[in-house]
C-alpha cells in the first residue's frame, strides 16, 4: 500500500465530545452499532479532516453544528478537532517521519484551522499534500449514506456527468466555457470592427475612385505635356528643315537671277546695237525710196505687213492671256464648288475625328452617273448626309461627343444593326421607262451594302411621271430623272427643281469658259488668216524686187526686216528675261517672307519649348502625335471635374484603413485561434471521455462479473455524442442484458455498487470509506459484495460502516459504537 489511515483522533466533533482515538488496520475495518450511535459521524470526521467544504455531505446546515452541542450532564464543546494519521513508510509524502498528521479544527465563530504535523497551513496545502496520494475531499473512495440510492435514481445524463467528473472533463468544460467567453468577446470585437470597416470601406471606395480619376487626370496631363512637347519639338524640327529647304531654294534662285541679270544686260546691249544698225538701214532705205516710184506701194505693203505681224503678235499674247484665264477659272470653279458643296457642321466634326469604325457619309461612299445625280440625291433625301459606322458602340460614342461638345445632330447607320430595305417586286423592272432600283444603279464598296440598301433599296428610278403612273402610284417609292418623288403612301412631291448654288455656279462658269474658249478659237483662226495674207504680201514684194534700184531697196528692206525681226526676237527675249527676272525677284521675296515667317514660328516654338524643359519627348510622326493628343484630350474631357486632393486624402485614409483592416485581420486570427482551441479542447475532451468510458466499462464488467458471474457494460445513448446520457446495462443471475432502470431493487443496488467499485478500481486510492452500502441488499447479494470487498482489501484499506451481520463476519477489525449519556463511545475488536 502507498499509504493508509493509521489512526483517527476526534475531540468535540459531533457526538464525540471527549478525545477519542480510533486505530485502523490496513485491511477490512468494519464500524457497527445501533442507529443513532454515531457510526456515520466517524465518516463525517474523515471527510471533514480531508477538507470537504460541503455542509450537506457532512449532514450539517452550518459549521457550528459540527461541534459537540452538549447533553443533559455535559457542556457543549468550544471547538471540534479531527486529526488523521497517515502512514508514510513508503515516503509518498515529502516528510522524513513514518507518519504524517493532518488536523482540522473549528471553533464556534466558524474559524477553521488546518495543520500538517502540528504546523498551521492553508487548506490548499492540505489538498496539495493529499493529491500526492491521489486523495480528494469529494473523491469516489468515500461513499456516503444514500450515494448508492442517488446513483440508482439518477437519469442517464446525470450518470454521464459522473464519467465527466472522473475523466476530469470539468477542466475541459471550464476551458471550453472560457474559450467560448473569449470567442464571444472576440465576436463582439469583430462585429464592432466590421461596422467600422464597412463604414470606412464606403468612404475608401469613394476616395479610391476619386484617387484613380485624379491619377488618371495627372497621367493624362503628363502624357499631354509629353505629347505637346513632342509636337512642338517635331514642328520646330520640321520648320527648321523647311527653313533649310527655303534657304537652299533662295540660294538657287539667287544664282539663277544673277545669270538671268547677266543675260538680260547682254540682250539689252545687243538690242541697242541692233537698233542703231536698223536706224542706219532705215536712213538708206529712205534715201533709195525717194528715187523709186513704187516707194509708196512698197511702204504701204511694208506697213500692211508690219500691222499684220503686230496683229499676230497681239493675238498670240491674247491667246496666252486667255489660256491663263481659263486655267484660273477652272481652278476657281473647282474650289467654289468644293466650298459650296459643304456638309452639315456636325457631320464634318465627326469626320474630322478620324475615328476607327467611321467610314463616311452616304454621299461620300457612292459613285453616281451624272444623268442620275438629281434622281439619286432626291431618293436619298435626308439620308444623303447619314454617316455609315461599324457598330452601335461607335454610333453611341459619336452621339455622346456631339452632345458633350454641343456641335449639333447627325444620323448614324451602324452596319451591324441597320436593317436593309430589299426590293422584291421584280416584275416592275420590265415596264417600259423603268430604269432600275436605286441601290443597283450606284457604285459602292460591298461592305456598305446594308446601309445602301436601307437608303436606296426600296426606291425605283423611273423616266418620268407617266412611267410612274404606269407602274402604279402608291405601289412603291419612285423618283423620276427630273427629281419628282412618289412615296409609297401615294404622296407626290415635284415641280421645278431649283438648282443648288453648286449647279448654278457650275453653269455660269461653264458659260464663261465657253465664251473664252470660243474667243481663243477665233483668235487662232484670225492668226491663220493673217499669216496667209503675209505670205501673199511677201510674194508681191518679190515681184517688185526685179529692178536694180528696187533690188537694192528690197535688199535693204530685207536687211531691215531681218534686223527688225532680230530686234523683235531680242525684245521678246528681253521681255521674257525681264519677266523671269521679276518672277525670280518676286519668288525670292516671297521665300524671304516665308523664311521670316518660319523663323518667327521657330522662335515662338522655342519659347513654348521652354515650358516643357526637362520633359523627355517622343520620336513619332506629327500626325500620330496629333492623333494621340486628340485622344488624350477626349479622355480628359470624359473624366469631368477631378478632385486632385483625393490622392493625398486616399493615401492618408488608406493608412488609417489599413490599420483598421490589420486590426480586423488580427481579430479574425484571434477568433480562428479561439475556434481552433475550442475544437482542440472538444477533441481532447472527447478522447479523454471515451478513453475513461472504455476503461471504466471494462472495470465495471470485471467487478460485476466478480460479484455475480454476469456481464455488464456502460454505453452512451448516442455513441457519437458525449453529451448524451449514460446507460448502465447488466445481466445479473443469467438474465438477458437490461438497463439498471429495469432491474429489481436489489439488482439495482448491486449493479450501482459494481459501478462505484469500478470507479474506485479505475482510480484506485489508498483507502475507501463506505457508509451502509449494503443496507438494501439481501443476504446473498451482501455476501457477494462483502467477498469482493474482502478481496480488494488486500491492496487497499477499507473502512465500512454497517449493521449487517454478513458484512461484520468478514471484517479484519470490528469497531462497536454506542451512545452513552448523549456521547458516542467506541470499542475495537480484532477478529480472527
Amino acid at each position: 500500500m502507498v499509504t493508509y489511515i493509521k489512526k483517527l483522533v476526534l475531540k468535540g466533533f459531533k457526538s464525540f465530545n471527549r478525545k477519542t482515538s480510533i486505530p485502523f488496520c490496513k485491511g477490512f475495518n468494519v464500524i457497527c452499532g445501533p442507529n443513532g450511535s454515531g457510526k456515520s459521524n466517524i465518516l463525517d470526521a474523515i471527510c471533514f479532516v480531508l477538507g470537504t467544504l460541503s455542509l450537506k455531505s457532512l449532514r450539517a446546515s452550518r459549521l457550528a453544528e459540527l461541534i459537540f452541542h452538549g447533553s443533559t450532564n455535559k457542556k457543549p464543546a468550544e471547538y471540534a478537532s479531527v486529526t488523521l494519521y497517515l502512514d508514510n513508510s513508503s515516503k509518498v509524502f515529502p516528510y522524513d517521519d513514518e507518519e504524517v498528521t493532518i488536523t482540522r479544527k473549528i471553533n464556534r465563530r466558524g474559524v477553521c484551522v488546518y495543520k500538517i504535523n502540528g504546523r498551521n497551513v492553508t487548506r490548499e496545502k492540505v489538498l496539495q499534500l493529499l493529491s500526492m496520494a491521489k486523495l480528494r475531499p469529494n473523491g469516489y473512495n468515500i461513499i456516503l449514506q444514500g450515494d448508492v440510492t442517488r446513483l440508482i435514481e439518477m437519469n442517464p445524463v446525470e450518470r454521464r456527468e459522473i464519467i465527466d467528473e472522473i475523466a476530469g472533463i470539468k477542466e475541459y468544460n471550464e476551458k471550453k466555457e472560457k474559450a467560448l467567453r473569449d470567442l464571444e468577446a472576440v465576436q463582439q470585437k469583430l462585429r464592432e470592427v466590421e461596422i467600422i470597416i464597412n463604414q470606412k470601406k464606403q468612404i475608401f471606395e469613394k476616395l479610391k475612385k476619386e484617387r484613380d480619376a485624379a491619377l488618371k487626370f495627372k497621367e493624362l496631363e503628363k502624357r499631354l505635356k509629353i505629347l505637346r512637347a513632342s509636337l512642338i519639338k517635331k514642328r520646330k524640327e520640321e520648320c527648321e528643315k523647311e527653313k533649310n529647304k527655303i534657304e537652299e531654294r533662295i540660294s538657287f534662285l539667287k544664282d539663277k537671277l544673277e545669270k538671268v541679270e547677266k543675260d538680260f544686260k547682254s540682250v539689252e546691249n545687243e538690242l541697242l546695237e541692233k537698233e542703231r544698225e536698223i536706224e542706219k538701214i532705215a536712213k538708206k532705205v529712205f534715201e533709195v525710196s525717194k528715187k523709186v516710184e513704187i516707194e509708196r506701194k512698197i511702204a504701204d505693203l511694208k506697213l500692211e505687213l508690219e500691222l499684220k505681224r503686230n496683229k499676230i503678235e497681239v493675238n498670240k499674247l491674247e491667246i496666252e492671256r486667255l489660256d491663263k484665264l481659263i486655267d484660273k477659272l477652272q481652278a476657281l470653279h473647282e474650289r467654289r464648288v468644293e466650298e459650296l458643296r459643304e456638309m452639315p457642321r456636325a457631320v464634318k466634326a465627326i469626320l474630322k475625328l478620324n475615328l476607327r469604325g467611321v467610314y463616311g457619309t452616304i454621299s461620300q461612299l457612292v459613285k453616281v452617273p451624272e444623268r442620275l445625280r438629281t434622281a439619286i440625291e432626291v431618293a436619298a433625301g435626308p439620308h444623303w448626309w447619314d454617316i455609315v459606322v461599324e457598330n452601335e458602340d461607335v454610333a453611341s460614342f459619336c452621339i455622346e461627343y456631339l452632345k458633350r461638345e454641343r456641335i449639333g445632330r447627325a444620323t448614324f447607320l451602324p452596319l451591324n444593326k441597320i436593317k436593309p430595305k430589299l426590293f422584291k417586286q421584280y416584275n416592275l423592272l420590265s415596264i417600259d421607262g423603268v430604269i432600275g432600283v436605286a441601290s443597283k444603279l450606284i457604285k459602292f464598296d460591298t461592305r456598305f451594302l446594308p446601309a445602301m440598301e436601307f437608303v436606296f433599296g426600296d426606291t425605283l428610278i423611273v423616266k418620268d411621271l407617266e412611267t410612274a403612273k404606269t407602274v402604279g402610284i402608291g405601289k412603291i417609292r419612285m423618283v423620276t430623272l427630273d427629281g419628282d418623288l412618289i412615296e409609297r403612301s401615294g404622296a407626290m412631291t415635284g415641280g421645278y427643281l431649283i438648282k443648288k448654288p453648286v449647279e448654278l455656279i457650275k453653269r455660269d462658269v461653264e458659260r464663261e469658259l465657253e465664251f473664252y474658249l470660243e474667243k481663243r478659237k477665233d483668235l487662232k483662226t484670225e492668226i491663220a488668216l493673217l499669216e496667209s495674207e503675209i505670205k501673199d504680201i511677201e510674194k508681191e514684194l518679190k515681184k517688185l524686187a526685179k529692178s536694180k534700184l528696187l533690188k537694192e531697196y528690197i535688199d535693204l528692206e530685207k536687211v531691215r526686216i531681218a534686223s527688225e525681226r532680230e530686234i523683235d526676237r531680242l525684245r521678246r527675249k528681253r521681255f521674257k528675261l525681264n519677266e523671269e527676272r521679276i518672277k525670280l525677284r518676286s519668288k525670292i521675296n516671297e521665300l524671304q517672307i516665308e523664311k521670316a515667317r518660319i523663323e518667327k514660328g521657330i522662335e515662338t516654338l522655342k519659347e513654348r519649348e521652354k515650358e516643357f524643359e526637362g520633359i523627355e519627348t517622343l520620336d513619332w510622326e506629327v500626325k500620330k502625335i496629333e492623333k494621340e493628343i486628340r485622344k488624350s484630350e477626349i479622355e480628359l474631357a470624359r473624366l469631368g471635374p477631378v478632385n486632385l486632393k483625393a490622392i493625398e486624402e486616399f493615401e492618408r485614409f488608406k493608412e488609417e484603413f489599413d490599420k483598421i483592416k490589420e486590426k480586423y485581420e488580427k481579430v479574425v486570427e484571434e477568433r480562428e485561434a479561439v475556434l481552433r482551441m475550442i475544437e482542440e479542447i472538444e477533441k481532447k475532451r472527447k478522447e479523454v471521455f471515451m478513453k475513461t468510458l472504455t476503461e471504466l466499462s471494462k472495470h465495471f464488467n470485471f467487478v460485476f462479473n466478480k460479484m455475480t458471474g454476469g456481464f455488464a457494460e456502460l454505453k452512451l445513448e448516442d455513441p457519437e455524442n458525449i453529451e448524451s446520457g449514460l446507460l448502465i446495462r447488466a445481466n445479473p443471475a443469467g438474465k438477458s442484458l437490461i438497463s439498471i432502470d429495469a432491474m429489481s431493487g436489489g439488482e439495482k443496488t448491486l449493479t450501482a455498487l459494481a459501478f462505484l467499485f469500478a470507479i474506485q478500481k479505475y482510480k484506485p486510492t489508498p483507502f475507501y470509506v463506505l457508509d451502509e452500502v449494503d443496507a438494501a441488499l439481501d443476504k446473498e447479494n451482501t455476501k457477494k459484495v462483502v467477498e469482493f470487498i474482502k478481496e480488494l482489501s488486500k491492496q487497499a484499506q477499507f473502512i465500512v460502516i454497517t449493521h449487517n451481520d454478513t458484512t461484520i463476519k468478514y471484517a479484519d477489525r470490528l469497531y462497536g459504537v454506542s451512545m452513552v449519556n448523549g456521547e458516542s463511545k467506541i470499542v475495537g475488536l480484532e477478529l480472527p
